[in-house]
């Protein structure tokens, strides 16, 4: 039970989570098209806060009909007609996407509840059943 419960945790450490999102406009999408120097970025959002993008950040545009392809930074090229994207396979017709990209990052202390949560309820829910089977006897 404690590889299933160790295995669960590293599961949702690793791949699910709640994440902030940003959104850039197309001017700041287009600086992520080359590696800077450094090997991050920083764009300003919507709000004008400064928002850092490096190699494993997740970058996604949308299409009007709601449609959202994930990008990834520094490997992708935008003209004004169309986005290319040759290690995903797209090739998006600009007029056909919203002019704001999305720039998520994970945040921690809400994926950090989130599992909290998860384990909590699993113990009350094991804690329960372990009281159930124990009072459960005869009284001879």
């Amino acid at each position: 039970m404690r590889r299933f419960v160790a295995l669960t945790l590293i599961f949702a450490f690793t791949s699910l989570g709640c994440y902030n999102t940003y959104y850039i406009d197309r001017g700041q999408l287009a600086e992520l098209q080359v590696v800077p120097e450094t090997g991050k970025a920083t764009v300003t959002d919507s709000k004008s806060k400064a928002v850092q993008v490096d190699d494993d950040t997740k970058l996604f545009v949308r299409s009007e009909g709601g449609k959202r392809y994930q990008l990834t930074p520094f490997n992708f090229t935008m003209t004004e007609s169309q986005l290319v994207a040759s290690d995903r396979d797209y090739i998006l017709d600009m007029t056909e996407l919203k002019e704001m990209a999305e720039v998520d990052h994970m945040s921690r202390w809400k994926t950090g509840l989130l599992i909290g949560g998860g384990v909590a309820v699993f113990a009350t829910i094991v804690g329960l059943i372990a009281w159930a089977s124990a009072t459960s006897g005869s009284s001879e």
